[in-house]
């Protein structure tokens, strides 16, 4: 296995030989098919590219690490695809190269993910920022620039200079035929994740301790995503302004925002959001002064909310209405293309005499500071006040119809277990949080009901109301941004369900919150606590793969077996629990071929597991119906 993944390797423009120590150096172009297993590590060297037409493919727990000195970076042009598999015990891994302890925000440059999916860009497609050579855009909505699973990337993203920047992981003009989920992005020296364009979608995104904005969304990114997480290092934060969310639409050398065609707009759905701030409590300055706000919607952006909590900011949304030539933030709130609703906000900056739960500025003006008034009295031009359907930034927040939450703590009101915990954040609701919680009396009033988050929302009020089963604040999944079939339809709001289950904490095992003393010494990363399954080896099973994917009513999974034995195959869903067993047997050597039916699975990404001899090989499979 080593000689020809070897081999291959001298195929590739500049890939350097293998070191004694077990790493192999990478740097200019992958240019061919290649395998990175746990047999080595990986040291990224400068601008790495896997070029048009070649597909890198990453085992589980493989560590791979950027170089300081040359701030080494992964990036995955148009038309090449990264297959990174990891699994909930074995992550993969892309760090920093520095010996534990000594890493730190922008050690190297960070992963990029370049694809043909449209942007707003007046050419249809731009470089990318921070240096690398490669374009992005195009028309393919579906364009597929591979799959990211169980994957954690450290003390990566460099800000150069403005506008000049390499994040943790860059999305940029990724097609919605590209997987994501389950990715921790931590000590970012830049954004977290940014998207420039495209429409990719991703579930189970966790942003710790970035240095700039958890969530940037530009040039008209219209993808979604669901169950998100941010937490901040308090002393931390980016003289730009840090913020949770930040969200743009136009710049100079964009599409002008006309407000009769919104095909360019960025509108990005977020659902299913925790997002904890700097502030353990409103009258907190123990912070960094440039922490902004949990979400700044500016230059026309169309950015929707939805179902999420927002905790311990100086300002929650930062309504920022920029100049015509920019677009209407505004506009797109009367549309109703920017949605922000069934949302909590709790804790914001009592500073000033009121508290910032949405506070709304003119131009850019004050939107490093918002802590004077909800809303610029002075400005001119475009404002709330010329919207008929919106009677001004306050009254639309919490009209009924957004049916947002306000809580002046987090303490008192949300009740996290422990969220502001930076080595070992509690993100899941206690009893007694309104996110899992409630009483209510039957109609005859002699019977009290509470809550109970193991079952499906319910407003039957019929009978004695033995059938109503609503929380405190309950999420929303019928508007016209959050009824689409991508989202699971939870009964809370907030990234984490309350049913006292330890699966409720999906962070558990895999991501890892102190990372700067992890060790990263072995060839195969293991996640503490956890019992990893090692590949199976090409001398017992060989290729295999699953198709069609997406499947529809049915899949096939082919795989070559080099050596007779026993084989398990089992359909997994995304929490590693079982729900269908699909060959369990002898099987002589050669090809296998195995039909079995999706009818009976839910719309989702599953993981096929194939066992042999106390080892495991995985594929994901995709079901639409």
């Amino acid at each position: 296995m080593k000689k020809s993944f070897l081999l291959s390797c001298m195929l590739v423009a500049s890939l350097s030989k293998l070191s004694a120590q077990g790493v192999i150096n990478v740097q200019d172009s992958i240019s061919t098919n290649t395998h990175w297993t746990c047999d080595n590590q990986y040291l990224l060297k400068g601008y790495v590219y896997v070029t048009s037409g070649s597909t890198l493919t990453i085992d589980p727990g493989v560590i791979i690490k950027g170089d300081k000195n040359t701030k080494g970076a992964l990036i995955v042009e148009r038309g090449a695809k990264i297959m990174a598999m990891g699994t909930a015990t074995s992550p993969i891994i892309f760090t920093s190269n520095e010996d534990a302890g000594n890493r730190t925000y922008g050690d190297w440059g960070g992963v990029i993910l370049c694809g043909k999916a449209p942007v707003n860009w007046n050419a249809g497609f731009s470089t990318v920022e921070g240096g690398p050579r490669s374009l992005y855009g195009g028309t393919d909505i579906h364009d597929n620039s591979g799959e990211l699973h169980y994957v954690r990337i450290e003390f990566g993203g460099i800000a150069f200079s403005p506008n000049n920047e390499v994040n943790g992981l860059t999305f940029c003009g990724v097609g919605d035929g590209t997987s994501v989920d389950h990715i921790q992005v931590s000590y970012s020296g830049d954004d977290s994740y940014e998207w420039f364009g495209g429409n990719v979608n991703a579930k189970y995104l966790v942003a710790f301790a970035g240095w700039d904005d958890d969530f940037d969304t530009d040039n008209g990114y219209q993808g979604k995503n669901q169950f998100v997480v941010g937490l901040r290092d308090p002393y931390a934060a980016d003289q730009s302004g840090s913020k949770a969310f930040e969200s743009d639409s136009y710049q100079s050398g964009t599409y002008t925002g006309s407000p009769v065609d919104n095909t360019k707009l960025t509108m990005p759905v977020f659902s299913n959001c925790t997002v904890i701030g700097p502030m353990v409590s409103p009258t907190s300055t123990a912070f960094d002064p440039q922490y902004v706000a949990a979400a700044q919607i500016r230059r026309g952006s169309a950015l929707s909310i939805l179902n999420s909590i927002f905790a311990g900011y100086p300002c929650g949304l930062l309504i920022d209405e920029s100049s015509a030539s920019f677009g209407s933030t505004v506009a797109n709130i009367g549309s109703g293309e920017l949605q922000f609703r069934n949302n909590i906000i709790s804790g914001t900056s009592s500073t000033g005499g009121f508290q910032k739960d949405i506070v709304f500025v003119k131009d850019g003006a004050r939107s490093l500071t918002p802590t004077t008034s909800n809303a610029d009295t002075t400005s001119t031009g475009t404002d709330w006040s010329t919207l008929a359907s919106v009677a001004g930034p306050w009254t639309w927040l919490t009209g009924a119809a957004n049916a947002n939450k306000i809580y002046s703590t987090e303490q008192t009101g949300v009740r996290l277990g422990n969220p502001f915990n930076l080595t070992n954040p509690g993100m899941v609701p206690t009893s007694t949080s309104p996110v899992v919680y409630a009483t209510w009396k039957g109609n005859n009033g002699a019977t009290t009901y509470t809550f109970n988050p193991t079952l499906p929302i319910s407003y039957d009020t019929t009978g004695d109301s033995v059938n109503y089963n609503v929380p405190g604040v309950a999420p929303n999944f019928t508007t016209t941004k959050a009824s689409n079939s991508f989202f699971t339809r939870t009964n809370y709001v907030g990234a984490f369900a309350g049913t006292g289950s330890t699966s409720d904490n999906w962070m558990k095992g895999w991501c890892e919150f102190d990372p700067n003393n992890a060790d990263y010494t072995g060839n195969c990363y293991v996640a503490p606590n956890t019992t990893a399954v090692s590949t199976i080896g090409m001398s017992t099973v060989g290729a295999a793969k699953v198709f069609p994917n997406p499947a529809y009513d049915k899949a096939t999974v082919l795989l070559n077996v080099k050596q007779a034995g026993d084989v398990k195959i089992t359909v997994l869903d995304m929490s590693g629990k079982a729900v269908m067993e699909v060959f369990n047997g002898h099987s002589n050597s050669g090809d296998m071929s195995v039909d079995f039916s999706t009818s009976n699975l839910s719309n989702g990404l599953y993981v096929i597991s194939i066992q042999s001899d106390r080892k495991v090989k995985t594929l994901k499979l995709s079901v639409i119906k």
